[in-house]
């Protein structure tokens, strides 16, 4: 068996893997990065790019839909969806290949295989025809997520898919029942539906995406329907069952009525579980709780020379995450300060219109302070977005004691807009400085100025 010798180990070339692997690496210290699959991990792979190529290909379905209003009338055109899935393929081959020549000119020794810790200083690599044994000083584990599929009888039939399967099919279903009204299960509804699935959602609790501010919750809902998504709350699935070719799906809602829906395919949007399959850490005796691995404000595990970043915590399951933890962790194992505040992180959804959010929910905020104050500014009030015809949607501020703790937007280019709100949030800035902030006019960040001054006014 061969014994290579690091100063770092990291296990998982994801966001918390690979970027820190540089970042390491040019701070000096000897790095070997492990990765049983392909650089990029989910997110890249199966998630966040693959996701937002179809995303993109379902903005441009959208608009030639609407073409009138513009002008352009009778319209025709063909639908390729092998050209969409090709052209997903290639932006990844394009965004691996510049992760791999990334890590190569940084001098991060890339190794494929299985890690599997021995000790607490070594960790194993099964390859298909041999072993690597690993010896580091400190280690990084970002093994991320998998998907969660609740096991409900039928959920391993044929078509019954997860979101890593959905991304790689071959046609677009003519009807897709999607288990699961969460981040993925949506932008996935709106996806299928404008490539031209009949599609429909079903959702365990009372509300799209629950973890959402409620008014941004409800307003999907109107805009998901309006775009002929069907959708159903509080409806728990019992059961899954293949009839003359076709999946049924069975439930009840949680009233006690129950539903049968056919369908050609059925998603499995029904979360993500930390990844900590192969790894041994029983034998290292590195603290575990239900949602993952156990990590202090500095991402040590219960081994102070061993970190966790990124999913395989089961705390906030967002790439950037893992990336800016991974970063923390090694300032830590590099005797640096880091100051960066994980309380305030955006998020972004891509469903049509688009939304976003940083900091509290108004709930969490009345929960937190008490008493608070909220503003909203309507996008059809705006010029910009006038001009774009796209008008659905607003923004949502928050604050407390003049400071803004949460902002919540639905509409275009929520996902951009959102990190000035994100900058306000973290450095505190009082909201009566804010408003004095020159916007150019006319531009959708308007909305958010408007907003602003709706809470001092």
């Amino acid at each position: 068996m061969k014994t290579i010798t690091k100063d770092l180990v990291i296990i998982g070339a994801g966001p918390g893997g690979y970027e820190v692997a540089v970042k390491a690496a040019m701070a000096g210290l000897n790095v070997a990065l492990v990765e049983k699959e392909l650089v990029g991990g989910t997110c890249l792979n199966h998630g966040c790019i693959p996701t937002k190529a179809l995303y993109k290909n379902a903005e441009v379905m959208h608009l030639l839909k609407n073409t009138q209003e513009f002008g352009v009338e009778n319209l025709k055109y063909d639908f390729d969806f092998s050209t969409v899935q090709n052209r997903k393929n290639s932006i990844l081959d394009q965004l691996r290949n510049n992760i791999i020549l990334m890590l190569k000119k940084a001098n991060v020794e890339v190794i494929q295989g299985i890690a599997s810790f021995v000790d607490e200083n070594k960790v194993n690599v099964k390859q298909n025809d041999s072993e690597i044994e690993l010896i580091a000083e400190y280690f990084i584990i970002a093994t991320g997520s998998n998907e969660k599929v609740i096991p409900i009888d039928g959920h391993n039939l044929p078509n019954v898919l997860t979101s890593k399967e959905m991304l790689d099919i071959n046609i677009v279903p003519k009807k897709l029942v999607i288990i699961g009204g969460g981040v993925i299960g949506v932008e996935m509804a709106t996806i299928f539906k404008e490539f031209g699935a009949e599609v429909v959602i079903l959702e365990y609790f009372d509300k799209l995406i629950p973890t959402m501010d409620k008014d941004i919750s409800s307003r999907l809902k109107v805009y998901l329907k309006k775009l002929g998504v069907e959708v159903t709350n509080d409806a728990l699935v019992e059961k899954i069952s293949n009839d003359n070719n076709k999946l049924v799906i069975n439930g009840k809602t949680k009233k006690g009525k129950e539903f049968s829906i056919d369908a050609e395919f059925v998603l499995m949007a029904t979360g993500r579980i930390a990844n900590v399959d192969n790894l041994n850490l029983d034998s290292i005796d590195i603290v575990c709780d239900k949602t993952g691995i156990v990590v202090n404000e500095n991402m040590q595990t219960s081994l102070p020379h061993i970190y966790a970043v990124g999913d395989v915590t089961g705390k906030t399951m967002l790439a950037h995450v893992a990336t800016y933890q991974s970063f923390k962790a090694l300032d830590h194992i590099l005797g640096k300060e880091n100051y960066t505040k994980f309380n305030v992180v955006p998020a972004c959804v891509f469903t049509l219109p688009e939304i976003a959010s940083v900091g509290l929910t108004e709930e969490e905020a009345k929960q937190r302070y008490g008493e608070i104050k909220s503003s909203k500014f309507m996008f059809r009030a705006n010029g910009k977005a006038l001009t774009m015809s796209e008008v659905e949607g607003f923004v949502k501020v928050i604050s407390y004691n003049d400071k803004l703790v949460g902002v919540h937007i639905i509409g275009p280019q929520a996902s951009s807009l959102i990190h000035e709100a994100a900058v306000l949030v973290e450095k505190e800035i009082l909201v009566k400085d804010a408003i004095n902030v020159i916007h150019a006019h006319p531009t959708l960040s308007e909305t958010l100025l408007e907003a602003l001054r709706k809470l001092v006014h």
